[in-house]
């Protein structure tokens, strides 16, 4: 790793001026991914982020929006009372449009309509007034069907619940940034009595409405929990479903028609350039996370969600890999950063023989997997050998530890031994 100069000094200085809780973040890619930008360069990039709007507890744009669950007998009449009182009113408000809209189709005859689409607003309507205090959370008899079937267990935009070999997409996020809470004090989850609940509806139409897709597999809500309060033996069994889960994934990722990325930061980006996208998601923590990259890997598409577009990954890492003619090309270290993280194309001739083992022209998944999961991180310790599981076409087992999984790891590929070892 290149040590810092003065310039990368800047440019890093420069990024904490635009976002907050990024200094190692912005050290790293300073002296690496943009070594050969100028902080006018920098500058340009960092100008298309839409500052963020400050919020108590998450400022995230996919974050939580309470972190207490209020359930005094005094608080839950207050909220079914605005609730029916929001529904009364509207359905009030609806009524004479609906029966003249009524008349107006009976008399031309066009009787299907009037009990097809006129009962459409007050049902939305419905929908909408009730979802402001429900909560999506997957019924455990369907968890444990997904584990059986190899299916993924996914929600569609009302939060009903659906096992899906096909048809669906998967949420690829940074937990701490979707999930996570900040207090005067501490930074964690929500409170343990909301988090039994489930997902606040509104909290869950936040990243939805980004994916774009009809049924959506969310890690958050695909595996149940283990709570703080649960005793040994609840822990051990949920642990064991989790564990089921994981050994899905392979099927689970490389199923799906797309993976979608919900980076806290790239969702602050408007820019249509790839390049913009490429520099803002080097900063980002979602590239940093070593799940993220088990998930593009295994994934037939890999969309970029920023504030107002969407990119394919695979079309950014083709035009930097176009656009770079050697390694001092100033992209070169971006594209470095990115092009592990999907499968090699066979049309990249000079990443395939830095890829390649020794003595063959064949990509060597091992070193994709070394170059790809560099400085990245995971807040569980076993998940530096877990998250690569399903990658490698593995099962891990309930109980194990980090040693014991990377031991599997090298009894499963004796060749790479030495590899793995560094």
């Amino acid at each position: 790793m290149s040590a810092a100069t003065p310039s990368n000094a800047a440019v890093a200085e420069l990024i904490q001026k635009y976002e907050a809780n990024i200094t190692n973040r912005s050290r790293r890619v300073a002296r690496i991914e943009l070594s050969k930008w100028t902080t006018e360069e920098v500058k340009g990039v960092m100008d298309q982020l839409v500052p963020r709007t400050k919020r108590k507890g998450s400022d995230e744009p996919c974050g939580p929006e309470f972190n207490h669950l209020n359930t005094s007998l005094k608080s839950t009449l207050m909220i079914q009372f605005g609730i029916w009182s929001i529904l009364s009113f509207g359905t009030i408000f609806l009524l004479p449009m609906q029966v003249g809209a009524a008349l107006y189709l009976l008399l031309h005859g066009r009787l299907s309509a009037i009990w097809r689409e006129l009962p459409k607003p007050t049902a939305l309507l419905f929908d909408w007034s009730t979802g402001l205090h429900a909560f999506v959370k997957a019924p455990m008899l369907l968890v444990k069907k997904s584990i059986e079937r190899e299916e993924a267990l996914c929600v569609n935009r009302k939060g009903k619940f659906m096992l899906r070999k096909h048809g669906y997409a998967v949420l690829s996020h940074v937990w701490g940034e979707t999930m996570g809470w900040n207090t005067e004090h501490s930074w964690g989850p929500v409170e343990l009595g909301l988090r039994k609940r489930g997902l606040a509806y509104h909290h869950f139409l936040k990243f939805f409405r980004r994916c774009d897709a009809e049924w959506l597999w969310v890690d958050v809500l695909a595996m149940p929990a283990v709570y703080e309060d649960m005793s040994t033996t609840e822990k051990a069994n949920i642990e064991t479903l989790r564990t089921g889960i994981i050994n899905c994934l392979h099927a689970v990722y490389s199923r799906a028609d797309k993976i979608v990325c919900l980076d806290g930061l790239l969702l602050h980006l408007q820019s249509g350039s790839m390049v913009d996208v490429a520099v803002i998601l080097s900063l980002g923590r979602w590239i940093n996370r070593l799940w993220p990259f088990t998930e593009t890997k295994l994934a037939k598409r890999v969309i970029l969600k920023t504030e107002d577009a969407a990119f394919d990954l695979d079309e950014i890492i083709t035009f930097l890999y176009e656009t770079v003619n050697n390694e001092d090309h100033r992209y070169f270290h971006i594209f470095a950063r990115l092009a592990p993280l999907r499968p090699v194309p066979l049309g990249f001739r000079i990443w395939l023989d830095y890829l390649a083992r020794p003595g063959t022209s064949e990509p060597d998944l091992f070193r994709e997997i070394y170059s790809g999961c560099e400085n990245r991180l995971c807040d569980v310790e076993i998940d530096q050998a877990r998250a690569l599981f399903p990658v490698l076409g593995l099962k891990w087992i309930a109980g194990w530890t980090l040693q014991e999984g990377l031991h599997h790891i090298a009894d499963a590929y004796p060749d790479d031994k030495e590899l793995l070892l560094k």
